[in-house]
């Protein structure tokens, strides 16, 4: 190699060590991202990044952002990756360029302990249901529960704190989060109702999968967060991080 070459190396590597990748995230979904009690994101889509951008050799920092608003940020460059439990759907990848499937899990319904809700449109009639909006539950419920009465909350914490209280009979979200709710203190008294809702229920409301994005301009770092992510599933690092979070396979979902 000469020391041209070298020196174009050396750069890359120099460059590479300082790049930060600025991720954002809606942490008010565990366990893939929550706030913890000093104030610091956590989760398991957290600990992938982390790892991902380890692979990268590049820095990463978090940052809060509602749902409603996290593709407008994104787009105007409040921050470069969103990490946040986004499926991908036909809908969003008009926005936004995803990276390949990070995991995926089916779609559940939690209500207190012994009711005998089924998940239908039957079933539900009548209902107060809770969900967030914007989500792709929220998009499902409008399309085929309609004579339940849809109640779309900011955050699904404000869809549990209603549940909690009876303002609503049932709360729809995805899988691992409503796992995640009934196995917590929080959740002691309520249970899983009705059979999950797989993805191919609807592949265009509930996609093929969640993954990460970026701006559709940026092939680039999709490309490069892809390679890293092969790598972590390679090497064994993804199954280490979904061990400490999951008791089942949460790619395949």
């Amino acid at each position: 190699m000469g020391l041209c070459a070298i020196a174009l190396a050396v750069s890359a590597s120099a460059v590479a060590a300082d790049k930060t990748i600025r991720f954002g995230t809606d942490a008010t979904y565990a366990p893939f991202e929550s706030t913890s009690p000093s104030g610091e994101i956590v989760g398991f889509d957290i600990d992938l990044a982390k790892a991902m951008c380890e692979k990268m050799q590049a820095k990463c920092t978090f940052q809060n952002q509602g749902w409603d608003g996290i593709i407008p940020a994104l787009r105007a460059k409040k921050f470069d990756v969103i990490s946040s439990s986004m499926s991908i759907t036909p809908e969003r990848e008009k926005a936004v360029l995803f990276t390949q499937k990070i995991w995926s899990t089916p779609n559940m319904f939690v209500a207190k302990k012994g009711a005998t809700y089924q998940s239908t449109a039957e079933g539900l009639k009548g209902l107060d249901l809770g969900v967030q909006q914007g989500t792709i539950q929220d998009k499902y419920a409008t399309k085929y529960f309609k004579d339940t009465n849809i109640k779309r909350y900011k955050t699904l914490e404000d869809a549990y704190n209603d549940l909690t209280t009876g303002r609503v009979n049932v709360v729809f979200a995805d899988g691992g989060v409503t796992t995640e709710f009934v196995n917590s203190p929080g959740g002691k008294d309520f249970q899983l109702v009705g059979d999950p809702i797989p993805s191919s229920a609807d592949p265009e409301i509930f996609g093929k999968g969640t993954g990460f994005a970026v701006r559709k301009n940026d092939t680039e770092l999709r490309d490069a967060l892809n390679k890293a992510f092969d790598e972590i599933r390679k090497d064994g690092t993804y199954q280490k991080i979904a061990d400490k979070y999951f008791k089942y396979d949460i790619y395949g979902g």
